[in-house]
């Protein structure tokens, strides 16, 4: 099991958690304003996986039973789709009961790679909890 709470990066009920590399100024912030929610903030690629391709980071908020993938992309958003499913099943089985989202940050909007049929896939197979 590797999402324990001590791996976690963030403080239970942290009030903002930010998904953010240190080489880029693309970012994810959460919001748990009231601090009413439990939440665990993980770094994936190149911290608690280094084996294999995946996703940078998954937020979990363990009051409401969901999992959030999050993918900070430059250039090419068509690899994030391939990051994100790896990440969700590297972890699926320790998310047994949580609502699953997939989240890409772009760093710029390249309307163009989100009208390729690889995205529109994975649109429909992830629906409203694909967003970008």
């Amino acid at each position: 099991m590797l999402l324990t709470i001590d791996k976690s990066l963030c403080e239970i009920r942290q009030k903002t958690i930010v998904s953010k590399d240190q080489r880029s100024s693309r970012k994810h912030c959460a919001r748990n304003l009231q601090q009413k929610y439990n939440v665990r903030h993980y770094k994936l690629d190149g911290k608690l996986i280094s084996q294999k391709t995946c996703c940078d980071f998954l937020l979990i908020n363990d009051t409401v039973k969901r999992a959030y993938f999050i993918e900070l992309k430059g250039r090419h958003i068509e690899d994030a789709i391939s990051q994100l499913e790896s990440g969700y099943n590297l972890f699926r089985s320790e998310l047994k009961g949580y609502e699953i989202h997939l989240r890409i940050v772009p760093s710029k909007a390249r309307t163009h790679s989100l009208r390729d049929p690889e995205f529109r896939k994975f649109k429909a197979k992830w629906g409203e909890s694909s967003k970008v």
